[in-house]
């Protein structure tokens, strides 16, 4: 494939696997179609950046979680209607389910499936493509039956998808968020604040 020209060097390296991810999650597994609410757990990282961004630009409306009330400021200046900060509201489920019935939680924590089935709506869908959190979950698994909700894995994305993300984005009046862009010296340096968690956007290393 070659480069979108509307982006640059350094968006178009952040753009294919975190993108890619956040479409497929969406919409090849998730099904989102315009109109729906979509919940992204983990405001901040490449992929949920992505996912607020195509979410919107399909006609979605979209919550975020995050520990860090900047980060869901961040998130809605992507487009987000509304996020709950996970640190200080240990119900955050329930004080998401009260922003309105959510249609899909694209969860990349992996320990929250519980929490993400009591925020999602009766008949909804949990996309699951992490485990940042854990990788062992305990579910209820009434409510899960009784309330007819579905849950999926889902991982990077097929050709396909990547050329429907292509199309995606050059209707799109968005770009790739970039928390930085260092030179490959600084490696070690992007790597710790990766680790920190403090990034927002995809942090990226120029090769001279």
């Amino acid at each position: 494939f070659p480069k979108p020209a509307g982006l640059s060097w350094a968006e178009a390296a952040a753009f294919p696997l975190a993108a890619v991810t956040a479409y497929r999650g969406l919409f090849s597994r998730g099904g989102l179609r315009s109109g729906e609410t979509v919940l992204v757990l983990g405001a901040g990282s490449g992929v949920s950046t992505f996912a607020v961004s195509l979410a919107i630009q399909a006609g979605a409306r979209v919550l975020v979680t995050s520990s860090s009330d900047e980060k869901i400021e961040r998130a809605q200046s992507l487009g987000a209607e509304a996020g709950v900060n996970y640190a200080t509201t240990p119900d955050w489920a329930e004080a998401v389910a009260e922003l309105g019935p959510v249609d899909l939680v694209l969860d990349s924590v992996g320990s929250t499936w519980q929490q993400s089935l009591d925020a999602v709506r009766p008949g909804g869908r949990v996309v699951v493509f992490g485990g940042t959190g854990g990788t062992e979950v305990t579910l209820q698994v009434r409510p899960f039956y009784f309330r007819q909700q579905s849950l999926y894995g889902t991982q990077l994305g097929s050709p396909r998808d990547f050329e429907a993300l292509l199309r995606m984005l050059e209707a799109a009046a968005w770009k790739p968020v970039l928390d930085s862009v260092r030179p490959l010296a600084e490696a070690e340096a992007g790597l710790a604040r990766l680790e920190s968690g403090e990034h927002f956007g995809k942090l990226v290393l120029e090769i001279a």
